[in-house]
């Protein structure tokens, strides 16, 4: 069950009206409600990894449990090691058991059978979730924890198979602080206004526009002639379908668990505004990039150590990250051109930077040559993120570096299939959506419904517009949003599946 179905809004309805109806009664009550809700959420799509999710659950809290009743450091670090261990081969054997047997074949010249692993949805985002409380609870930031605490913060349905990734210091103290669950009207207005923003970016703003991105990439994977504005546009374009698909079910995410009064942190923070890779890995899948930067970036020695250790931990990251996106060397490589990409950002602030002092000093002492130099940092950055965005949609390798090899100006059929040079003109609104406009983070930052995420971009002013058109619960709002949720219901119909559905 996905948030943009007729179904998905039946069982909404459902839901805030049996919480509603408990809340007048049994408000103590709203909390198992929302767990046997969001697990016949979960059932919806395949019933038997019903059995999966309630076994990762009692499975961790067995060895938080076990970590919490013991003092003694040596066993604590083996439970914390075992649990670990124990969600990663989770996550291997489904996501990428068929990719091993695949490579091997490969490498090998053999003929083993690839088994067909249907893969559970939301699997990486909740083993994600169960990993960093076995962390958090091993480091003593956690001092005790309840089951249906435990099943809550993993299942609750708004986060549960496409994230935010949630961390237990967000979640569980709003846990212990409610004392009456029960709908509040002025949270249920925010999180509705949320909500319809987020399904009016999916299926009102990208979806009727997937099919004439997913040309470029089927006239690719043909071998039909791709010219070098065919090459951008696929890029370029993804860029924009996977950005307006997955933030779109973000905003959504966080406006449904805001209804039941619950807050979720900030995903994403208009990275493509970002004027270098580094700002634009901090505003982009922000919880994503919080996880990486905490449980793999740091601990293989984060930028504490030199330059070249830098180097080694932002590339063995990055490819990490990259295959966690999907099993394929697609995929891999997508993940170290960002690696890459952070390694030459970190090399220039580092090396070249300090060389340029003078000339610096000069862009930032006239407002002309700042704003140009921001603008050509932009466009370098977008250019670069779109130019890796072919690897990550590309169904195979040898397709996307048919696209790659287009975009760099390499292809020999110069003709191409004229399909980016009508598309690209097409584009002009994303453009002015993403650079020009407020995101939604901006718009309901004083709602209460977003949590603040470290080390991103938000402490500046609002500008004007951000004042202007910042959420309250007016009549202009109310009418505003229900506009919104009217006409992206209506465009329902051009549904596509949610990019990050299955990871």
């Amino acid at each position: 069950m996905v948030f943009a179905s007729q179904a998905f809004l039946a069982f909404l309805v459902v839901v805030l009206g049996v919480y509603w109806l408990l809340g007048r009664t049994r408000p103590w009550a709203g909390k198992a409600w929302l767990i046997i809700a969001s697990l016949f959420f979960y059932g919806y799509w395949a019933p038997a990894y019903l059995l999966l999710l309630a076994g990762s659950i009692i499975a961790n809290f067995t060895i938080v449990r076990g970590m919490l009743a013991s003092a003694n450091a040596r066993w604590r670090s083996l439970l914390v090691a075992i649990g670990v261990a124990l969600n990663i081969g989770l996550i291997a054997y489904y996501k990428y058991f068929a990719f091993l047997v695949e490579s091997l074949n490969f490498v090998a010249a053999t003929d083993v059978r690839v088994p067909e692993i249907v893969l559970p949805i939301g699997i990486s985002f909740f083993t994600f979730q169960q990993i960093g409380l076995l962390v958090d609870t091993w480091k003593g930031r956690v001092a005790s924890l309840r089951l249906w605490d435990h099943a809550f913060f993993i299942a609750f349905f708004p986060q549960l198979i496409a994230g935010p990734i949630v961390s237990q210091h967000e979640m569980l103290p709003q846990l212990a602080a409610m004392r009456r669950w029960m709908l509040e009207p002025g949270k249920v207005a925010v999180g509705a206004a949320l909500f319809s923003i987020g399904l009016f970016k999916k299926t009102v703003l990208i979806d009727p526009f997937v099919p004439h991105i997913d040309a470029i990439y089927s006239a690719a994977a043909r071998g039909d002639p791709i010219s070098i504005l065919d090459g951008w546009a696929a890029g370029i374009g993804y860029g924009f379908q996977v950005y307006f698909d997955f933030s779109g079910y973000s905003d959504m995410a966080i406006g449904l668990a805001f209804m039941f009064g619950l807050s979720l942190p900030l995903n994403f923070f208009s990275p493509y505004k970002a004027a270098s890779i580094r700002i634009f890995w901090r505003c982009w899948h922000v919880t994503l990039s919080r996880f990486l930067r905490n449980l793999l970036f740091v601990p293989m020695g984060g930028s504490r150590h030199g330059l070249a250790r830098t180097i080694a931990a932002l590339l063995g990251t990055m490819a990490i990250g990259g295959l966690w996106h999907g099993a394929g060397w697609n995929f891999v490589i997508w993940g170290l051109l960002h690696g890459a990409y952070l390694s030459v950002n970190h090399a220039w602030i580092d090396l070249a930077l300090p060389r340029a002092g003078p000339l610096v000093a000069r862009v930032r002492a006239s407002p002309a040559l700042r704003r140009m130099a921001h603008a050509a940092s932009v466009l370098l950055t977008f250019g670069a993120v779109s130019f890796a965005w072919v690897y990550f949609r590309a169904p195979d390798l040898e397709t996307a570096s048919r696209l790659a090899g287009a975009m760099l100006g390499l292809s020999d059929r110069a003709g191409g299939q004229r399909l980016g040079a009508d598309m690209l003109p097409t584009l002009l609104p994303y453009f002015l959506i993403v650079w020009c406009l407020p995101n939604p983070m901006q718009l309901f930052r004083s709602s209460g419904a977003i949590l603040h995420v470290e080390n991103y971009p938000i402490s500046r002013e609002p500008t004007l517009i951000e004042r202007r058109f910042s959420f309250s619960l007016s009549p202009g709002w109310a009418a505003g949003s229900a506009l919104v949720f009217l006409v992206a219901w209506f465009a329902m119909s051009n549904l596509s599946p949610f990019i990050y559905y299955q990871f």
